[in-house]
């Protein structure tokens, strides 16, 4: 934890023994009343938490914000749905690299029960979120959305506030060594939306689909990738090139 993330409606409220945050500050941190720590709201800023109050049922913490946080980064991730087990893990790292949106859908060739499944079903992101802005030092949240196929997620994808604009590069990443990789695209200009399927990758009819919706096929290199490997590298690639890494 580089920053204690603190809902609004936190601050100044016990937080229980429970909370994980009660253990991390006390047991690894090892804070005590009175000490401050580096801290982020879910209001956008970044400030000094202290801690006002403490017992073994509960933290309570004030909040003074210093600055803004920085915005989120202009890339939009679109990906079929992964395994449950994975899901957590993916939705942390790409909230630490500041992926502003992530966009799940099912796949032709997806699993219908990783959609089914409880952290998809009853939208059970936050607390993965969390811990990615912890570990990156900034409270802001990617914005999370679920469809039900490729097909109503590029629908969507139209009415996306950059829809129109000639600043937007959409990239679609496909296992296939015919492709050029994303080194050799001249032109990357923000805002950006980044597609990879799910784990048995994305089928021609979507390949075509998404081209369809101005998506350039891209190859991310020779090696298998894990979901989870290949939207962290795209990511990281894409931020790289725009000169964030």
């Amino acid at each position: 934890m580089n920053m204690l993330y603190l809902k609004a409606e936190e601050v100044g409220a016990p937080i229980a023994k429970s909370d994980g945050r009660f253990q991390h500050v006390l047991r690894i941190l090892k804070k005590k009343r009175g000490d401050t720590l580096a801290a982020g709201c879910s209001d956008g800023t970044t400030g000094q938490a202290r801690i006002d109050a403490l017992s073994a049922e509960g933290i309570v913490f004030s909040y003074t914000p210093e600055s803004p946080a920085p915005a989120l980064r202009p890339i939009r991730l679109l990906m079929g749905f992964p395994r449950p087990i994975q899901a957590g893990r993916i939705l942390k790292d790409l909230a630490s690299l500041g992926v502003a949106e992530i966009w799940f859908a099912l796949s032709d060739l997806g699993e219908k029960s990783y959609a089914e499944s409880t952290i998809f079903r009853n939208g059970a992101f936050e607390s993965h979120l969390i811990e990615g802005a912890e570990q990156a030092g900034n409270p802001r949240l990617p914005e999370i959305r679920s469809f039900w196929s490729t097909d109503r997620a590029c629908a969507e994808l139209e009415e996306a506030p950059e829809t129109g604009s000639p600043a937007r590069t959409r990239i679609l990443f496909h296992p296939d060594p015919g492709l050029p990789r994303i080194a050799g695209l001249t032109d990357i200009v923000p805002p950006l939306t980044l597609a990879i399927g799910s784990e048995r990758g994305w089928t021609e009819r979507e390949t075509n689909l998404l081209a369809s919706n101005g998506f350039t096929a891209c190859y991310l290199g020779d090696r298998i990738l894990k979901t989870e490997t290949a939207a962290v590298a795209a990511v990281s690639i894409t931020l790289a090139r725009l000169g964030y890494m």
